[in-house]
């Protein structure tokens, strides 16, 4: 497995027959038109199979605003709202590339797992979102 930073963003690659592109982004909140067409453009630039979004600082969250971030029909989500104007959790995959069997959210986490569609390969991926406050990071 490899892992490399850019522009902000952590990128993982899994071993084995397939790559895995997986993009984990604290966005600092999606509200804004910006902040939405910034993740877009990086979504139609890199391709991920899966992106974790953390700190989306929205309530709710969508099909509609899903398919305006991916930009695309071949995409499902799991979301966990935010706590008032902070957290907020979002994992997107590409549905073409990757089958989910199951989403579960739990505090501060929000866990998909499921399997590659071309490798058949199975995985589980943790998108996580630890508060400001030590205190409450020790519960994670």
């Amino acid at each position: 497995m490899g892992e490399w930073r850019a522009d902000g963003v952590v990128w993982w690659s899994a071993c084995c027959f397939s790559k895995m592109k997986l993009i984990s982004w604290n966005v600092q909140g999606l509200g804004g038109l910006e902040k939405r067409r910034d993740v877009s453009q990086l979504v139609r630039e890199k391709s991920p199979f899966i992106l974790c979004i953390q700190e989306s600082k929205c309530a709710m969250f969508d099909d509609l605003l899903c398919k305006s971030i991916w930009g695309d029909v071949n995409v499902g989500y799991s979301f966990q709202p935010s706590l008032g104007a902070s957290s907020g959790l979002v994992t997107l995959w590409n549905s073409s590339e990757v089958e989910v069997w199951s989403t579960t959210s739990f505090d501060h986490v929000l866990m998909i797992t499921g399997r590659f569609l071309k490798s058949n390969e199975q995985f589980a991926v943790f998108n996580i979102y630890a508060p400001c406050d030590v205190s409450r990071q020790h519960t994670l």
